[in-house]
C-alpha cells in the first residue's frame, strides 16, 4: 500500500518490519543513493549548513508540508499500516535550513544531501465531535459522535 507523500519510505517500514518478525517481503529497501557528484561551491555550501549546531527541515508527508527539527512530535492523520516503534526515512524535503542558510529544492531537495527518520510513539484518538442533523419542520433530530484517529511521529535524526 503506497500513500501520497511517503509511498517508497512506508513500502520500506513494511519490509523492515516483515524481515524483523522472519517473513519475506516483496518490497524493494530503500535504495541507497550513490555518491552525488557535486560541485565545490555546493559542497561548500552544504558543509557549512552541516557545521550549524541546529537545523530544521520542511518535509512532506501525506501530502502535507510539516517544518520539523530533531526530537519534535509531529502529529497527523492515522497511517494504518504503522505500527508502534516503526521508523521512516523521510525522504520528500521541500527546504533543509539553519538560522544563517537555507536549501530549497525545485519541489524536493536531493536525497543524497540529507537524512530524516521518525519512529511512530502513539496512534492517539481525537477530541469527540457531535454532529446533528435536524429535518426542517418536524421533529427528527438526529445525533452521531465522531472521533478522528491519529499517528505521533517522533522525529528520530536529521543528519
Amino acid at each position: 500500500m503506497s500513500f501520497a507523500g511517503i509511498g517508497r519510505t512506508l513500502t520500506h517500514a513494511i519490509a523492515v518490519r516483515a524481515a524483523a518478525r522472519g517473513l519475506s517481503s516483496t518490497a524493494a529497501p530503500l535504495s541507497q543513493a550513490a555518491a552525488p557528484k557535486w560541485s565545490a561551491s555546493t559542497a561548500s555550501l552544504v558543509g557549512r549548513l552541516r557545521d550549524q549546531q541546529k537545523y530544521y527541515a520542511t518535509v512532506v508527508i501525506k501530502g502535507r508540508p510539516f517544518t520539523v527539527a530533531q526530537n519534535d512530535i509531529v502529529v497527523m492523520d492515522r497511517i494504518k499500516d504503522l505500527e508502534l516503534g516503526d521508523s521512516l526515512a523521510l525522504d520528500q524535503v521541500t527546504e533543509l535550513g539553519s538560522l544563517d542558510y537555507t536549501i530549497k529544492g525545485q519541489p524536493f531537495v536531493d536525497p543524497a544531501l540529507y537524512r530524516i527518520e521518525a519512529t511512530v510513539i502513539e496512534h492517539p484518538d481525537g477530541k469527540q465531535f457531535t454532529v446533528t442533523k435536524k429535518k426542517q419542520r418536524t421533529a427528527g433530530q438526529k445525533t452521531t459522535y465522531h472521533r478522528n484517529h491519529h499517528t505521533m511521529l517522533r522525529i528520530s535524526l536529521i543528519d
